[in-house]
């Protein structure tokens, strides 16, 4: 299979990366269309345990912290979520990550598979609880995902779960596994109306170059977050956070 930005992703080292600093002045001149926080039921996708803290932790955050406070727990964009559990007994989450590898591929060779797979599932339902999410692990085996097995899994939990927004790794991050997982919610999306797909870069960050030709920046969207819930995110006290996705 041919992965698009594969090589680029291959041919980069630890020492040849855009710091932090250098990509938020650089998004900081760009012009990005903002979307609001409020999009409905978010289903996160994500390949292995921890992409979607890289990717979407922080709207995460926030959305939870939003509800919490009553910002927005009357709104029509938040679906009936009746008779929708997650795989933690929480009653009708709104907010769902599906993760679709069991993450046992990482880190080969210094912790054996089966004690990385605990570790990370117990990660995943550690964050859950603390954002009030719901969770479904798929358990597909890491770093050889392929597209049958992925829509057999994950088309029946998007069905179940009815999601207003899907987020999913972005297609072209680099990563064979993050690739199909994107492809897999762009035909689960293709045969319904009225969802709307969202693609988050975690790899892409990691070889990319401000401006660089091969990223789609005319698609950038940028989550604008209050202050008060970018701080109990982690984010500054003088500066709205912002989380970067691209939209179709």
């Amino acid at each position: 299979m041919t992965v698009p930005n594969g090589h680029r992703l291959a041919a980069t080292d630890d020492a040849g990366v855009t710091t932090a600093d250098q990509w938020c002045e650089a998004l900081a001149e760009h012009a990005v269309r903002t979307i609001a926080l409020d999009v409905g039921r978010l289903v996160v996708v994500t390949p292995h345990p921890d992409d979607e803290v890289l990717g979407l932790g922080a709207t995460m955050a926030a959305r939870s912290a939003a509800r919490s406070t009553s910002r927005y727990p009357d709104s029509p964009h938040l679906p009936d979520s009746s008779g929708v559990a997650d795989s933690l007994g929480s009653p009708d989450p709104l907010d769902v990550v599906v993760c679709v590898s069991d993450g046992s591929a990482s880190h080969p060779g210094e912790v054996a598979p089966e004690v990385m797979r605990g570790r990370r599932q117990a990660e995943c339902e550690d964050g859950a609880r603390e954002l009030g999410i719901g969770l479904r692990m798929l358990d597909l085996p890491d770093g050889g995902l392929n597209a049958a097995d992925v829509d057999a899994a994950l088309h029946p939990v998007l069905d179940e779960l009815a999601p207003a927004t899907v987020a999913v790794t972005w297609s072209g991050d680099g990563h064979p596994d993050h690739h199909v997982c994107a492809e897999s919610v762009q035909r689960w999306i293709a045969a319904r109306e009225g969802a709307t797909l969202l693609e988050f870069p975690v790899w892409m960050w990691h070889w990319a170059r401000p401006g660089d030709p091969d990223v789609p920046w005319e698609r950038l969207r940028r989550v604008s977050m209050p202050r008060s819930e970018s701080t109990a995110a982690g984010g500054s006290r003088t500066e709205d956070m912002t989380a970067d996705a691209f939209a179709h």
